[in-house]
């Protein structure tokens, strides 16, 4: 009927996986080693060697939500309820913007490598050639959100561009990272961890006015140079060390506000 699920990947029955083999059917998926069926809340709705369902066998069924195109799902090692909303993406309803251009990867890393990111400034002079390490303006880190304000110099084919890059997050693994400056630009970015030492990275570009030929021309290359970016940056963050104590520049204090405020989403 359109709706979505979002559901533990192993069988209560006997531990196989339901993405290698299973099948969806209907409102019900059924496991590739035994033929058990579960509905969309999870139950088993079907033993096909039994003359009734297994009422203790459930699929562990997660809060999942479609939202500004994206659709999320809840996980807590604890079954505990969504904690905060979902934050508000007003590109995504406003026709001025584009459709997203999206890219994905997969890091060998946590997602608390790359989302301090956001808050090491001085890497974007000297890992992606900016012509100056940015001013940070502001840095505010309030319950779940961070937002942290920055003038930049982006570099380009004229030179030296003054820039904007503002990022506005809300949890571990979601955030808005606005560019302003040649054009304006938003990117989403997405972190879903795999295990403990992988995560999907997704990145939803959308530029302001991208049917204008000019601005179609420089949303290329402002895309292709950000991609290019987080290429630089992954064998950094795959090969790196975590050190809980790092020795900082006076510049550096948001790297450990960072931290502290991260620290809210261990379990």
């Amino acid at each position: 009927d359109g709706s979505i699920a979002c559901q533990e990947a192993y069988c209560p029955h006997l531990g196989a996986h339901l993405g290698w083999g299973g099948t969806v059917e209907g409102k019900r998926i059924r496991c590739p080693f035994h033929g058990w069926a579960f509905d969309c809340d999870g139950a088993n709705v079907e033993v096909p060697y039994a003359d009734r369902p297994n009422r203790k066998a459930r699929l562990r069924t997660f809060p999942v939500r479609e939202h500004a195109g994206i659709v999320f799902a809840w996980y807590h090692p604890h079954d505990d309820e969504p904690k905060w909303e979902l934050i508000d993406v007003p590109e995504y309803g406003d026709d001025s913007y584009a459709p997203y251009d999206v890219h994905d990867y997969t890091v060998k890393t946590c997602i608390q490598e790359m989302s301090e990111n956001g808050f090491d400034h001085a890497h974007f002079q000297y890992v992606h050639s900016h012509p100056r390490v940015g001013n940070t303006e502001k840095v505010e880190l309030n319950g779940y959100d961070r937002v942290v304000l920055t003038s930049q110099e982006f570099p380009s084919s004229r030179g030296p561009v003054d820039a904007r890059i503002d990022i506005y997050g809300r949890g571990p693994g979601f955030a808005i990272t606005r560019y302003r400056g040649l054009l304006d630009a938003s990117l989403i970015g997405c972190s879903t961890p795999i295990d403990d030492e992988t995560t999907h990275l997704t990145f939803l570009f959308t530029v302001k006015d991208a049917d204008d030929e000019k601005t179609a021309r420089i949303a290329k290359a402002f895309i292709n140079s950000v991609t290019s970016e987080v290429q630089q940056d992954i064998p950094i963050w795959e090969h790196k060390l975590y050190r809980p104590s790092p020795a900082l520049a006076p510049s550096e204090k948001p790297i450990t506000e960072f931290r502290r405020w991260f620290s809210q989403f261990y379990v």
